[in-house]
């Protein structure tokens, strides 16, 4: 896709420089990092895709074996800070990828103030919600290192940044709480801790809440300790606003809703009594804050307390419900806010409370969620993970608005089914790329599962108040995407998405011979669903490559060996036995000494031999987990070809069907006209044997008029012929008539010269004057009988083409009457075939 295009070139390129490391492949690493970290798309960021996963190991290759002073590592720290405000990215990069080992490393030179916070808040990106099951070869020196910061550093923001990686760590992760408790002095460490809360009011929040987590290890949490916490709660929110630390917000938000979770943490905060008043100041302050994350927190902490059930909160619900419509045309704030909308309808409705909240609603503002996803379905790119989740929650409100009678046939006239078919798009089409983007590339918790879910859902609440909601519920239940998606939310969905797909069945136009049909489907995705799962745990059965086990094997040779260290811990044994007992007479202290040196030098190089040993596993498992990401991305893309094959081949099932029920009817249809056709060629035989007799008629009245004509064309031949002998005679005497005239004027010249001439030449005159009278007559008679002729030949030949046009029809006539006899035999010869098949 154009949008991955950075991505794919960063790919090449740091393939490139693995293989030759030049002035050329360092500047083209730059320059694609330094596009990617300034796209204003945060979606190419989006985990799930082979282009993304491709990208995030060959960047992790790239940073593992840059130096610290390298230009292009603080590119790639750019890169990570800029991936990492894409929220499902962030959560990706921490659980997968495990960029914090490179990022440790980054600490251990001698850092400009300006680089060191850069890395401390990269990492407190990347340790936020991190689970650290066992110990990671970085922790120790990375906790050293901070609590170091955190007590002897001058720099307010560097003991802030270091003190919230400190919590990331430490919380709810037993084995950094346990590497903390050995890298200091608890006691001094807490000193430190109660002497930083003083300062300000970032410090004093974090300091909290290391507090707590380091006191929750050894006893629960005191009805003061969590009275004091929310107080400090509210005034760090206030304080983080202010400065718009988005860090310091999503500590405080997350640990809140953390303690508010657990039964007896939640009833002694509904006894907390400043709620109204803390969070009126928040409202306020919403009113004029222009930073999205910040929002976007706070949005969240409000959910939070609503969740706890205030009634002293009631009265600013309504005020609440305005601030969040401010800020949902706002894409990176919407989701939060249209929760906060719905979270206060539902309490509102579970409660009884007033309705007053609806009039702060304005549909047309929240409509615009279905815009902009529109506007990204037409510019052709596929959802992203954020504006699936915009549109779950919208439809999650739409829902819940729904259920009251005041406002639902508004609702319904603005949010119509037509809509509902946009939203479902991908799931309606029967193409290849509408069935990929509907069966999810990750079969595990899929946000694209949820939101169908969802829809569905609402769809069928819909159905019971308007038919055409009950026309597209029965056309989705349809299906086979829709079966496809309940029986991969009854596989993978939370507890809430799984409840609502069971409750399908008992909706209005629920067919029953659905449930059959998504228990096929759970019988089709089974095998991918165990085979992805696999995939999923395979990383802890997988042992270590060859190169790793022998690495970790010449690390791990003993300073003694085995018999020997058991005979020097033995000796020792002794050795206190006997101090123990007084026995020790000549034994000298030095060699005391040096026998636990010997033992010390043993611990010591058992110790570097198991610290190699935990890096060389580190380092495999975050091979393994970038391979396992790899391998899933593939098998995403493939899952989702098998799907779509699937489909074809159901498609095609069907139409095999269709095919034979039309060859059956085809053959009725042929047999019909089969007996059709004989009756016609009964009468056709009939036809022919009186067309033969017409053709041999015709035949012997040609041969007739072919001899006429024969006739007729020597007889025009013959008349030709003498026409032009009288042509040419006439043509001789008109020469001599104009020869007699020639000589008439001469003669009549002579004439008028010898008036007085003798008779004699009167008497030749006379004869001469009757020769030319008896010529001329001649000629005109000549004249005549040439008219004559000619009229005759005119005649002959109109005639003689009237007899050829009758001969042209009579052989076209012929010739379809033969064509027609032909098929008839044909005719006639398959049939006597096919009876003679049958």
């Amino acid at each position: 896709m154009e949008k991955y295009r950075s991505m794919k070139a960063f790919i090449a390129a740091a393939l490139e420089y693995s293989k030759h490391q030049s002035e050329t492949t360092a500047s083209a690493l730059q320059r694609n990092l330094g596009t990617i970290g300034a796209s204003l798309d945060l979606s190419i960021f989006d985990p799930g895709t082979s282009i993304a996963t491709e990208f995030y190991v060959s960047l992790y290759e790239l940073a593992s074996a840059l130096p610290s002073r390298s230009s292009i590592i603080w590119s790639a720290v750019a890169v990570l800070q800029h991936a990492c405000k894409n929220s499902a990215a962030r959560q990706t990069l921490i659980h997968t990828y495990k960029f914090t080992p490179i990022l440790t490393r980054l600490l251990e030179a001698n850092l400009t103030a300006e680089k060191r916070i850069r890395v401390l808040q990269l990492i407190q990106e990347l340790t936020y919600g991190v689970k650290i099951s066992w110990q990671e070869a970085h922790l120790p020196y990375l906790i050293s290192t901070l609590t170091q910061w955190v007590s002897q550093s001058t720099e307010e923001e560097v003991v802030a940044l270091s003190l919230g990686v400190l919590i990331n760590l430490c919380y709810k992760n037993l084995p950094a709480i346990y590497t903390l408790m050995r890298a200091v002095d608890t006691k001094v460490f807490v000193k430190t801790l109660l002497k930083l809360q003083s300062y300000n009011m970032n410090t004093k929040v974090q300091c909290c809440k290391l507090l707590m987590v380091l006191e929750s290890i050894h006893r629960e949490l005191t009805d003061t300790d969590i009275l004091d916490f929310a107080t400090v709660t509210f005034c760090s929110l206030i304080s983080a606003l202010q400065e718009k630390n988005v860090l310091l917000l999503r500590h405080t938000v997350d640990f809140f809703d953390d303690v508010r979770q657990k039964e007896h943490s939640r009833n002694v905060l509904a006894t907390y009594p400043g709620y109204a008043e803390g969070v009126e100041n928040i409202l306020l302050r919403l009113e004029n804050n222009s930073d999205p994350e910040c929002v976007a927190l706070m949005m969240e902490f409000l959910v939070s307390i609503i969740r706890l059930q205030i009634p002293s909160l009631m009265p600013l619900y309504s005020k609440c419900v305005r601030t969040a419509m401010m800020w949902v045309p706002v894409e990176r704030v919407c989701s939060k806010a249209l929760s906060l909308i719905r979270i206060v309808i539902t309490d509102t409705r579970r409660s009884k409370g007033s309705l007053e909240i609806l009039n702060e609603l304005d549909l047309s503002v929240l409509m615009l969620v279905l815009d902009s996803g529109y506007e990204m379905e037409e510019s052709g790119s596929s959802r992203s993970v954020e504006s699936q989740a915009r549109l779950t929650e919208f439809l999650q409100l739409v829902q819940e608005m729904v259920r009251i009678p005041l406002v639902r046939e508004k609702v319904m006239q603005t949010f119509t089914d037509q809509a509902m078919r946009q939203i479902l798009r991908p799931v309606l089409e029967e193409s290849e790329a509408a069935t990929c983007e509907a069966v999810p590339g990750n079969l595990f918790q899929d946000p694209a599962t949820t939101l169908h879910v969802h829809a569905l859902s609402l769809t069928a609440d819909l159905a019971t108040h308007d038919s055409n909601w009950l026309t597209l519920y029965s056309e989705l239940l349809r299906k086979k995407q829709i079966q496809m998606v309940m029986a991969l939310a009854l596989f993978t969905g939370d507890g809430d998405v799984k409840q609502r797909v069971l409750q399908l069945p008992s909706s209005v136009g629920f067919p029953q011979e659905c449930i059959s049909a998504v228990a096929k489907c759970m019988g089709e995705l089974e095998p991918l669903v165990l085979v992805q799962g696999r995939t999923a745990c395979g990383q802890s059965s997988k042992g270590r490559s060859p190169t790793e086990q022998g690495y970790s094997s010449e690390m791990q040779m003993p300073l003694f060996s085995v018999a020997q260290e058991e005979r020097l811990d033995l000796f020792i044994t002794k050795l206190e036995q006997a101090f123990e007992s007084n026995q020790i007479q000549d034994t000298t202290t030095s060699a005391v000494m040096e026998l636990y040196e010997y033992k010390l030098a043993a611990m010591r190089h058992a110790e570097r031999a198991t610290q190699a040993s935990l890096e060389a596993a580190n380092s495999h498992a975050t091979s393994l987990q970038h391979r396992l990401a790899q391998v899933v991305a593939e098998s995403s893309r493939l899952h989702q070809l098998l799907f779509y094959t699937q489909q074809c081949l159901e498609g095609s099932r069907t139409e095999k069907i269709c095919l034979t029920a039309k060859l059956k009817e085809e053959q009725a249809q042929m047999s019909r006209t089969r007996e059709t056709q004989c009756q016609e060629i009964r009468g056709l035989r009939k036809i022919v044997v009186e067309k033969s007799a017409t053709i041999d008629q015709l035949n012997r009245t040609t041969a007739e008029y072919l001899g006429q004509l024969e006739t007729s064309k020597s007889t025009i031949e013959t008349l030709e012929r003498r026409v032009n002998d009288l042509l040419t005679e006439g043509k001789v005497s008109e020469a001599k008539a104009q020869e007699l005239a020639t000589k008439i004027n001469e003669l009549s010249r002579v004439i008028r010269k010898m008036e007085d001439g003798s008779n004699k030449q009167k008497q030749l005159l006379e004869e001469k004057n009757r020769e030319i009278a008896s010529n001329q007559n001649h000629i005109s008679a000549l004249k005549q009988e040439l008219q004559e002729q000619a009229e005759q030949c005119y005649n002959r030949e109109k005639a003689l083409s009237e007899k050829e046009e009758c001969i042209e029809r009579m052989k076209g006539e012929l010739s379809d009457l033969s064509r027609m006899r032909d098929i008839i035999f044909e005719l006639t010869a398959k049939k006597k075939e096919d009876l003679n098949t049958s």
